[in-house]
């Protein structure tokens, strides 16, 4: 009788510590599971911060391009290639000012006053080679005239540049 005790003592144990793993490896799964959702909110909730970035920059340069052209003695050409963030009341909270030598740091912008590109480097992205940065330029919208196929400037954009363009 004490060898059935002592084996279902030994079953009982090993009961346990199936039990045990059982527990580790769900616990693990669902770790695991959370680690990604909060990666995918972070990738998510920088792509929508950097979209209302571009979409303020947009609105100022329309504003300006309306000033602009109201305006007598400016011409839009001479505002290609300036920094947009300069047409904002205040300057973002990740805004890095003009680019150093290995452009910007991961989450913030930066302008290059050399190429004048807008850079930014993002930190979740997925679409973007690693240390590769996002770029746009300030351009000049032009408008054929219908007959005589003359062009005319009539506003301000916010270009993306692809890398080595």
């Amino acid at each position: 009788m004490a060898a059935v005790n002592a084996v279902g003592y030994v079953g009982a144990d090993n009961h346990r510590r199936f039990q045990c793993l059982v527990a580790i490896c769900l616990l693990g799964v669902a770790v695991w599971v959370l680690l990604f959702s909060v990666e995918r909110t972070a990738t998510r909730a920088e792509q929508q911060g950097m979209q209302l970035m571009l979409n303020q920059l947009r609105s100022a340069l329309v504003v300006k391009g309306a000033e602009v052209m109201l305006a007598s003695g400016e011409s839009l050409e001479q505002w290609s290639g300036t920094n947009p963030v300069s047409l904002l009341r205040e300057t973002p909270r990740n805004w890095g000012g003009a680019c150093s030598e290995g452009g910007p740091q991961p989450g913030t912008w930066c302008f290059s006053e050399s190429s004048g590109l807008l850079l930014y480097q993002p930190r979740w992205l997925d679409s973007v080679a690693e240390g590769e940065s996002l770029q746009w330029r300030v351009v000049t919208e032009f408008v054929e005239s219908g007959e005589s196929g003359a062009r005319r400037a009539v506003g301000l954009s916010l270009n993306r540049v692809k890398n080595g363009q």
